[in-house]
């Protein structure tokens, strides 16, 4: 499957393993928890027949990480407001912040957090993938939780 990134102002895309901060074992463990909505129901990608799409617009509050998760297509994250990291599959961390862009592979288990105090961690999520082969949001390691957004693209 071909992507084709465009970039306007302020857009940057990053490798995932572009380093930052390690993730390290004995990172204190903080509260798991985010808001999503859809901004773009799933629905067919025009010329790629049995793929859909579907994007969402997720929160992460102050102080707190979104859940440990991997997906079974593509995703493409932009930061849109606030600050944190993401850690992938061990990596060094990718340092986020307004204007980043990120693209997650997958199968990659992944996670964002947010270590501001006091700003939510706003970032869109782009899925690309086979309808109806794929969970959207398994998360792994914890109570499996819709954050408002669906779990499962939808049979075609």
């Amino acid at each position: 499957m071909k992507f084709r990134v465009l970039s306007g102002a302020g857009l940057i895309l990053l490798s995932a393993a572009m380093p930052a901060a390690a993730a390290g074992a004995d990172t204190p463990s903080k509260p798991m928890a985010v808001s999503c909505t859809v901004l773009l129901p799933p629905a067919p990608v025009p010329g790629l027949p049995g793929t859909l799409r579907m994007v969402e617009k997720l929160t992460v509050p102050p102080g707190s990480d979104a859940h440990r998760h991997k997906h079974d297509i593509d995703e493409m994250m932009e930061v849109v407001s606030g600050s944190g990291r993401l850690s992938i599959d061990g990596k060094p961390d990718v340092v986020l912040k307004p204007g980043v862009v990120v693209e997650i592979a997958p199968g990659k288990l992944h996670q964002q957090h947010n270590d501001s105090d006091a700003e939510p961690l706003i970032y869109t999520a782009t899925f690309i993938g086979k309808a109806g082969a794929h969970m959207l949001t398994r998360y792994t390691g914890e109570r499996d939780r819709t954050a408002g957004c669906p779990h499962s693209l939808p049979k075609t």
